[in-house]
């Protein structure tokens, strides 16, 4: 797992309430706020650098939204979708412009972002199941956060990368990641939950993007963003969509 994949996840401060949930599949509906934390070895407090965000996750599909550091929702989010016939799709979506762009699995295929199980269980659950396979079960009795069992695993990745990994099995998410590089380190932490039955804040507090906001965003197809690349007036939203795969590619 490198550290450009690892900018999309998060750290936690911890709860525990003792509520009796129901398991979670990894499909099912799942609201995590993250924060990310990176330092240089040996990490100093004033040389970390934060990062929040939210997965927001639901049946076949997760969106990732990340947070100012004031708390507010960034412009932008990742919307990937699975497809019955298991095929892929991404979207950027641009919340001010009311804009998204859509890329089909051939499009993602083009941009070399490999498509597969293994990559859809980073997205929805950010530790695939092989990873966490590669590391020892700590059999110390983890206590209970958010109503949920924990599971410590730790070890060495194939990568060779150091992990600790607190696991919430009935959620299929992390509660707590460690990893350690030759030279940095990255933590990663839940900050608050909504699942079914569970809200550690208030609910609604995720900035998901719902399908009745979604049908009246403008789309998009990447494979026309090149026709678009003459065009002032669709140049001047185009700009902004600073984190949109492949974007560079059509611009000149």
């Amino acid at each position: 797992m490198n550290v450009k994949h690892l900018t999309f996840i998060a750290l936690i401060v911890q709860f525990h309430f003792a509520v009796a949930a129901e398991p979670v599949q990894a499909d099912r509906m799942v609201n995590a706020r993250y924060t990310t934390e990176q330092c240089a070895l040996p990490c100093q407090a004033s040389a970390v650098k934060q990062m929040q965000w939210w997965l927001m996750r639901e049946e076949h599909q997760v969106e990732i939204r990340q947070l100012s550091h004031t708390g507010e929702a960034a412009h932008y989010s990742s919307l990937w979708q699975k497809k019955p016939a298991g095929q892929y799709h991404y979207s950027y979506l641009m919340h001010d412009e009311r804009r998204a762009i859509d890329y089909t699995d051939v499009d993602l295929k083009l941009l070399a972002i490999k498509t597969d199980a293994e990559f859809w269980q980073l997205k929805n659950q950010l530790i695939s199941d092989a990873e966490l396979a590669s590391l020892r079960l700590d059999p110390t009795p983890q206590a209970m956060q958010y109503g949920y069992g924990v599971e410590k695993y730790s070890g060495s990745l194939s990568n060779g990368i150091q992990a600790q990994v607190w696991w919430l099995p009935a959620l299929k998410l992390p509660a707590r990641v460690v990893y350690l590089y030759p030279q940095h380190q990255v933590s990663i932490q839940l900050q608050a939950l909504e699942s079914e039955g569970i809200f550690a804040q208030p609910k609604g507090a995720a900035p998901h993007t719902s399908w009745a906001t979604l049908s009246q965003y403008q789309h998009v197809d990447y494979a026309d963003l090149g026709d678009m690349e003459h065009n002032p007036s669709e140049m001047q939203w185009l700009s902004k969509a600073h984190g949109a795969p492949g974007l560079h590619a059509h611009a000149h």
